[in-house]
């Protein structure tokens, strides 16, 4: 900022009109900060080009709402179970919210045609496991038979091969109603008329199913029964719910904590009035153009009101002490204004763009955790930048010139100090490289948090309904999903499919894949052939054979070879063919992979993600799966490259300013140093505390590389300024001012550390151990090197000095 009276000038002369156009300003953006929403879905993190994302927004267009609300009920009494469920559904069905309602399956189609569901090879195998069996009989009725140990391990053998078939089997059919193994739960699934990115449909639809659930008194079915909610429309609106809390018990601690620090430090409430007032315009002006460029916060951004409040105060702390340090050492109002906008201004500009560009250099990135992060920061930063050397002066202007600011001059007051060294710069260098050393050792040995379920905000009842529902559905209900445009490319999928399930034997991710076809096989001609071959070798060979146990199954078991004619699609259950009905009634061209392996693990993710996310079939053409799994694992992929980047990217563009700015790379380098000390030891403390990287505190590096540049740059200045010998002196004073800066950033900060979101709340702790040990390695470090190159320079300096206080120095 040039150093003449013109600015300041301006400033006091029109200080009434800018005054109208900041709060017009404030005004307008706080209307249109006021219309953000926040979006707490991690999958909305990536960008819209990735072929993931594409992807899943085509199947939700065709498909139209996914996921489903669950109610979910206890008790030892199963036919109360079954009684409450048809009351509740019958009651469920005729309601605006509902597309429909699933909770029991058609098990007479199911056992008629059980069959004819099989693969062929697995019907080869029943019949290998019922011919064994019979000649295994057979063999114990022949009156030659010599029951010696070979002939009981064959008798086993045959035993075991029907046994384990006849439970692998069973274990296909369902039960009628969604049950645990016990039957002590019940549960029903409410599939929406909407999706649930509408989370004002979700609330007032929870809302609505919780009164129903209460009204219908299901006390007088079941005097036991517990009910519980869940699915992922819960759980959504659950997460939301967590972050929103969190983020405005965060904004509450974190604006009443600074507001408090402020008005101790200068012990004038007018004073910390105006820095919170005049930073409250910036923010306004912050989240308004944040709704106009990027149009919602999600749950890394959603915080980041209490930070620029936090980082935004510094630069008002550091123009209001400079003006209020004038004013007591005697000089004029106008004097003092100047002195604060353009000796002050200037450094704040300096720490301000070299700070806002470091979060600039994020938005390059496609993570939109990083680049929205980068953006809403960077312009904060530059809008409190502009609020405290433009707006607070013309603040300081109106009520100085109405008599309401009063600070004490004092005249004439001079600060004498002994010009002294730093003591034990040796051995803190000497501890700071142990320190160093450790740090980079133990970098390499930090982790990363794969498992996502810790990294979401898990509520009782959440854990409650996971535990209770463990059993009650076959298959994963988290599918990938393929969009084919014929029934030839659904068959090639589906074949390439099979090829890789056979292919894959290291990381094998896929347990089966379903398409219309699997409903109603084409085989089923084929098929009924070899049900007939083994109904027949049954009549002739089995009857007479089998006695008492084996008979009873025998007999249990002839009823599903009864089948003897094809089904057809008309015939398969209405709540199954739903999954391939698009949003028009028609049959859909859908493929769903189902996975081996669960995806909460997100090294699980990744894999599926690499099986199944690009397939390229036979005819050489490309199709891509997708589902919220498949986008998580995109998002750990890109977020693990990237994270990498975007420190180098941060670190590079805070070392290109500095650099502009000193003009001397030895000097730039020594600024730098507390800097690059304190984000080491911040990882060497992760690897002490056994602390994880996730897809939240990873944005933490680039932030505090942003931040901790100040406090490097502040005391490099005072010392140039005030000149050898004086490192003492510098710790104290300008070490004062950036304690209070880092102590209110720290405060803003802090409000994490309690919220309940696990992501946010590793987002604080590794914040505050950033912050910290920037600030220490800038107080301390970073002295100890300079007394040491300065003593090596020029010898001994000792002595005193007096500097008046009115003297232009920057905070």
């Amino acid at each position: 900022m040039p150093e003449n009276k013109g600015v300041s000038q301006f400033i006091v002369k029109f200080a009434n009109p800018i005054i109208v156009v900041a709060v017009l300003l404030t005004a307008v953006g706080g209307y249109y900060a006021s219309k953000l929403s926040l979006e707490s879905n991690l999958a909305e993190l990536l960008p819209e080009s990735f072929e993931s994302v594409q992807a899943l927004n085509r199947i939700k267009k065709e498909v139209g709402g996914v996921g489903n609300l669950r109610i979910v009920m206890e008790s030892q009494d199963y036919e109360a179970l079954k009684r409450c469920a048809d009351y509740l559904v019958s009651e469920l069905q005729s309601q605006a919210y509902v597309n429909y309602v699933d909770y029991k399956n058609d098990i007479e189609f199911y056992n008629k045609n059980a069959l004819l569901l099989l693969n062929m090879d697995e019907l080869d195998s029943l019949q290998i496991a019922v011919e064994e069996k019979v000649a295994a009989e057979k063999q114990k009725l022949n009156p030659l038979f010599v029951d010696d140990l070979f002939g009981d391990e064959e008798e086993d053998e045959a035993d075991d091969s029907l046994l384990k078939w006849e439970k692998k089997y069973r274990d296909k059919l369902p039960s009628e109603y969604y049950t645990n193994a016990d039957s002590t739960v019940l549960v029903i699934k409410i599939f929406p008329s909407q999706t649930n990115t509408n989370l004002s449909f979700v609330q007032k639809m929870v809302d609505e199913v919780m009164d129903l659930v209460e009204q219908a008194n299901l006390a007088r079915f079941a005097p036991d029964i517990k009910v519980y909610y869940g699915g992922n429309f819960k759980n959504r609106l659950d997460e939301y719910q967590v972050v929103k809390k969190d983020i405005f018990g965060t904004a509450l601690y974190g604006l009443t904590g600074v507001i408090l620090i402020i008005i101790l430090y200068f012990r004038r409430l007018t004073g910390a009035l105006l820095i919170v007032f005049t930073l409250a315009c910036s923010l306004a002006w912050t989240f308004g153009l944040t709704y106009l460029v990027v149009g919602n916060l999600n749950t890394i951004t959603g915080f980041l009101f209490v930070i620029l409040f936090g980082l935004g105060i510094d630069y008002g702390i550091h123009a209001f002490a400079r003006y209020s340090e004038c004013r007591r050492s005697g000089m004029s109002f106008e004097r003092s204004i100047h002195n604060m906008v353009t000796q002050t201004g200037r450094a704040l500009a300096t720490t301000a763009v070299t700070t806002s560009a470091a979060f600039f250099s994020l938005t390059l990135m496609d993570f939109k955790g990083f680049s929205d992060l980068g953006f809403i920061s960077g312009v904060g930063i530059l809008f409190a930048l502009v609020a405290m050397v433009v707006v607070l002066p013309a603040f300081i202007t109106l009520f100085e010139k109405r008599n309401l600011l009063k600070i004490k001059q004092v005249d004439g007051k001079t600060q004498h100090y002994e010009k002294r060294k730093f003591r034990y710069a040796m051995p803190v260098v000497f501890l700071g490289l142990g320190l160093t050393l450790y740090s980079v050792y133990g970098a390499g040995q930090v982790q990363f948090e794969y498992d996502f379920t810790n990294l979401r905000a898990i509520t009782k009842e959440r854990k409650t309904v996971s535990q209770k529902t463990r059993g009650v559905f076959k298959l994963s209900e988290s599918p990938a999903v393929v969009l084919a445009d014929s029934k030839d490319e659904i068959n090639e999928i589906v074949e390439r499919i099979k090829e890789i399930m056979v292919s894959d034997t290291l990381t094998p991710t896929i347990r089966t894949v379903r398409s219309i076809y699997s409903l109603v096989p084409d085989d089923q001609p084929e098929k009924l052939v070899k049900i007939k071959e083994i109904r027949e070798f049954i009549a002739d060979e089995a009857d007479g054979v089998l006695k008492g146990e084996d008979k009873e199954r025998l007999d249990e078991f002839k009823r599903y070879l009864e089948v003897d004619k094809p089904f057809t699609w008309e015939e398969f259950p209405e709540k199954d063919k739903r999954q391939f009905i698009n949003k028009k009634g028609d049959i859909g061209n859908f493929v769903f992979i189902y996975p081996s392996v669960a995806l909460k693990n997100g090294r699980n993710a990744i894999n599926f993600r690499d099986d199944v996310g690009k397939i390229t079939t036979a005819s050489g053409k490309v199709y891509h799966a997708s589902s919220s799994n498949i986008i998580l694992a995109d998002m750990l992929t890109i977020m693990i490259s990237e994270g990498k980047w975007a420190v180098i990217l941060t670190f590079f563009v805070v070392f290109l300013i500095v650099l502009l700015d000193f003009r001397d790379l030895k000097a730039t380098l020594l600024v730098l140093s507390p800097l690059l000390l304190g984000v080491l030891w911040m990882i060497g403390t992760m690897y002490l505390m056994g602390t994880k990287w996730n897809l939240f505190n990873i944005v933490v590096i680039p932030s505090v590389i942003g931040i901790g540049v100040d406090n490097g740059v502040h005391i490099y200045h005072r010392y140039k300024e005030e000149g050898p010998g004086s490192l003492i002196h510098v710790v104290k004073n300008t070490g004062l001012a950036i304690s209070m800066t880092t102590l209110t950033t720290i405060v803003g900060y802090s409000g994490l550390i309690v919220a309940h979101h696990p992501g946010l709340n590793s987002i604080g702790k590794l914040a505050l151990i950033g912050i910290g040990l920037t600030y220490l390695t800038a107080i301390l470090i970073l002295p100890a090197i300079l007394q040491l190159l300065e003593t090596r320079g020029t010898g001994d300096a000792s002595g005193s000095a007096s500097i008046n206080a009115g003297t232009e120095r920057s905070h």
